[in-house]
Parts: structure tokens; C-alpha cells; sequence
């Protein structure tokens, strides 16, 4: 921090320059002191100015020839003094002068300033205004980041569920077409029987030809039940086929519906990475 001049100081190079035959100034004493406030040395000099002694003169009675000699040596101490008077006159018009400039060099200078400390007051409000907006930016961030993860966790329980029910489904197919399998299978063993009976019965001998009439009611019987096992073993195997193509259909519907919903996870989780990023991101800011 600049130190100001004292009053000693500047009445001190006042009294240098004056011995020096010059005169005591504002800038002179100035850059004799290499430092100083215009204000504070014009203050000091005139009470420099006001503190010199004066001269004075004693009422005597002189005789006319001196009287003369000394009126012109007043005359020439008059005009001296007068171009004192106005040299000082001038002085003190190139010290307001002076005084002046440095007025409004100061008016500038606050002007100036006045001028930075509106524009860093700005420069405040629109900082606070971007910090505000970013701030808001980052809660709804956070906020769409809460609800990606819910919507994540939900599917990820209907998915669970889908799977739990689409397993169950399965289950219950396999177990339906091992029933029609099994069902086939008895329904042509019986056919193989009823056509074995047939085959032993019309190969008997004459000698059962009283029960010929049983037999060929027998066959009728067999040959009706072999012809209803076929259509149930037939209707079976249409019903096993229509089931086993209804299953493959679910199987399809299932694995197109759970690709869609591992696509939309994997969205999901995209989106999600990508918000943590930008929050990560904007914390580090």
C-alpha cells in the first residue's frame, strides 16, 4: 500500500526549492517528493504559503532625496512584487489546472470502475442463472434416472413372471402330448390285438362252425371297435398335431415378446448408463 506525504515533508521541499530561487509549485513539489496527492501538497503549500514571515516597515520621517531613492526602490519592490503576485496568480491557475485534470482523472477512473463493478454484477447474475439451470438440469437428471431404474425393475419382474408362466405352459404341453402319445400307442395295440383276433378266429376249423355266427359277431364287434380305435387314435393324433402346433406358436409369440422386452431392457439400461454418465460428469464440474 502507497504511504502518503506529510505536511513536514512537503513544507520541507517547499523551502528547498524556494532557496533555490525557484518557485514551490504543486508539480514541482511533487516530483521533488516523487510521490503525493495533488490535493493534499496544494494544502500543505498553502499553509507553507500563509506560515513565511512578512516584512513590515517602521513609520519614520525620511528625508526627500532618500524618500525618492527608496520610492523608486518601493516601486521596483511594487513591480517585483506584482510579478510575484501574478506569477504566483499563474501558478495557482496551472494548479487548478492541474487540480482539474486530476479531477477528472478520478471521475474517469470511477466512471470506470463504476462500469467493471456493473458488469461483473451482471456477469454474477448470469454465473448464478447458468448454475440455477445446470442445477435444475441435474434434478431432473436424477429424477429421470429414479424412474429408468423403477421401470427397469418392473419389467424385469413381469419378465421374471413371463418366464415363470411361459415354463409352467410348457411343462403343461409336454406333459398333454406324452398323454396323447400314450393314448395312440394303446389305441394301436388294441387295433394289433382286434386284427390278431380276426386273423386266429377266421382260420378255425369247420368244426367250430356253430360258433361261426359268435365269431363273425365277435369280428363285427372287433372290426367296429378296431375301426373306432383308428378314429380315436386318428382324432389323437390330429389333436396332438393342433396342440403341438399351438404350442409351437407360443413358444414363437413367447420368444418374440421376451426379444422385445430384452430390447427395451437394453434400451432401458442404455439411457440409464448414459444419465449416470452426465451426472458423474456435471459433479465433477
Amino acid at each position: 500500500m502507497r504511504q502518503g506525504v506529510t505536511a513536514e515533508q512537503i513544507k520541507a521541499a517547499a523551502d528547498a526549492i524556494a532557496a533555490e530561487g525557484q518557485s514551490p509549485t504543486i508539480r514541482a513539489v511533487r516530483e521533488r517528493l516523487g510521490t503525493g496527492s495533488p490535493n493534499t501538497i496544494q494544502r500543505h503549500l498553502s499553509q507553507w504559503r500563509e506560515s513565511r514571515p512578512q516584512v513590515t516597515q517602521a513609520a519614520y520621517e525620511l528625508p526627500a532625496e532618500l524618500a525618492n531613492s527608496f520610492g523608486r526602490e518601493l516601486r521596483r519592490g511594487a513591480e517585483a512584487a506584482t510579478a510575484e503576485l501574478r506569477a504566483e496568480l499563474a501558478e495557482a491557475h496551472t494548479e487548478a489546472k492541474e487540480l482539474a485534470e486530476q479531477v477528472e482523472t478520478l471521475t474517469h477512473e470511477r466512471d470506470t470502475a463504476a462500469a467493471e463493478a456493473a458488469a461483473r454484477a451482471d456477469e454474477i447474475k448470469r454465473l448464478a442463472d447458468q448454475v440455477r439451470r445446470e442445477q435444475d438440469a441435474a434434478e431432473a437428471a436424477r429424477t429421470e434416472v429414479a424412474t429408468a431404474r423403477v421401470k427397469i425393475e418392473t419389467q424385469t419382474d413381469q419378465m421374471a413372471e413371463i418366464k415363470s408362466q411361459w415354463a409352467d405352459q410348457v411343462a403343461s404341453l409336454k406333459d398333454e402330448l406324452a398323454s396323447y402319445h400314450e393314448r395312440f400307442e394303446t389305441a394301436r395295440d388294441s387295433a394289433q390285438q382286434a386284427q390278431q383276433a380276426a386273423a386266429v378266429a377266421e382260420s378255425r376249423t369247420q368244426a367250430q362252425a356253430d360258433k361261426a355266427d359268435d365269431l363273425k359277431s365277435q369280428v363285427a364287434d372287433l372290426k367296429t371297435e378296431l375301426s373306432e380305435s383308428r378314429k380315436e387314435a386318428k382324432a389323437a393324433h390330429q389333436a396332438t398335431a393342433g396342440e403341438a402346433e399351438k404350442w409351437r406358436e407360443t413358444v414363437a409369440l413367447e420368444h418374440k415378446r421376451n426379444a422385445e422386452l430384452q430390447s427395451e431392457r437394453d434400451n432401458l439400461a442404455e439411457r440409464l448408463a448414459a444419465l449416470e454418465a452426465t451426472e458423474k460428469g456435471q459433479e465433477k464440474g
